[in-house]
């Protein structure tokens, strides 16, 4: 099958292309910008380029393929990129041209706890993008994820700069918010194979790992795992607001966002524990085990991970 991925280059687009591409598929990786195609180059894969805030990039992207992937969303806003713009409208844009393209598989990327909250403007737009891609009248999937962490993610690597760099290590509100981390390439296995099963067209599916895990318990293994006893010291969140706000005004890559505090008021977890295994018949990895790239921080990373300049070495996306 001939495939279009959308966000190719990004965390989980680069894994999503190297697993199609494994599987047999001949791939479209689609990127906003030219730059960083040597993360998706190889045999099967060719290059084409897209933006969704220009509809008419669409047309050519989607030229002779079979099936889209859209995985484009972003997590905070900046420098006029907005929920809205790109998790809502932009998705609405690219399922249109799927539709019109004449598709026989819409895949989306969606996330765990989506739903009709203004008061989560981030949790609302992705909720807008699903309701725009079941209604382009496009053969669809949703997988809505739990937290994905591997090599170059951004949550597990920006806790462990914090937990590497100081020995006390803040954690918003009660440190309960639950989180059923996957690893990127059991993710991307579900993605792909939800594009190859028939049965799964008009359906969402959620996935996560093979455990819920609280964010203390999160923090105390990233410790366990670099080898440090630390202590946690529990911040209400009305107290953390006000140095996270001026954060997200003096950084474009904080270490975390006044929406990313509040929306730890919900826990980040699939219905079933077992959603993968009951779904697509094979257990994903656990945290534990499978984050040793966070060794590979330095004090000086980490110190920059704090001040919201995250090294590309490590997040290159």
């Amino acid at each position: 099958m001939r495939v279009l991925v959308t966000g190719a280059t990004g965390f989980v687009g680069r894994h999503v292309v190297k697993a199609l591409a494994q599987r047999g598929h001949s791939v479209r990786a689609a990127g906003r910008s030219r730059g960083r195609e040597g993360v998706v180059a190889g045999e099967r894969v060719e290059l084409a380029y897209a933006d969704v805030a220009d509809a008419s990039s669409w047309k050519a992207a989607m030229d002779g393929v079979e099936a889209v992937m859209h995985l484009v969303a972003i997590i905070r806003e900046r420098r006029g990129m907005t929920f809205e713009a790109v998790n809502y409208r932009g998705t609405m844009t690219v399922a249109s041209a799927a539709k019109e393209a004449g598709v026989r598989a819409f895949v989306h990327l969606g996330a765990i706890g989506s739903g009709d909250l203004p008061e989560y403007p981030y949790l609302r737009s992705k909720w807008q993008g699903e309701q725009s891609v079941i209604n382009s009248g496009a053969p669809y999937t949703i997988i809505r994820s739990s937290l994905i962490f591997g090599p170059g993610d951004e949550f597990i690597n920006t806790l462990a700069g914090l937990v590497k760099g100081f020995p006390i290590v803040p954690v918003p509100g009660d440190g309960k918010a639950r989180f059923q981390p996957i690893h990127v390439e059991d993710a991307a296995r579900c993605i792909a194979e939800a594009l190859e099963g028939e049965g799964f067209r008009g359906k969402t599916v959620e996935i996560g790992g093979p455990e819920q895990l609280t964010y203390d318990q999160i923090v105390d293994l990233i410790a366990q795992t670099l080898g440090y006893q630390r202590w946690k010291l529990h911040v209400p969140v009305g107290v953390m607001r006000g140095p996270v706000w001026l954060m997200e005004r003096a950084r474009d890559t904080p270490p975390a966002t006044t929406q990313q505090l509040d929306m730890l008021a919900i826990d980040n977890v699939a219905e079933r524990m077992d959603a993968v295994k009951a779904v697509f018949g094979f257990k994903p990895r656990p945290l534990q085990g499978n984050i040793e790239y966070i060794k590979d921080i330095t004090f000086g990373d980490a110190y920059r991970i704090a001040l919201g300049m995250i090294p590309r070495h490590i997040r290159d996306h």
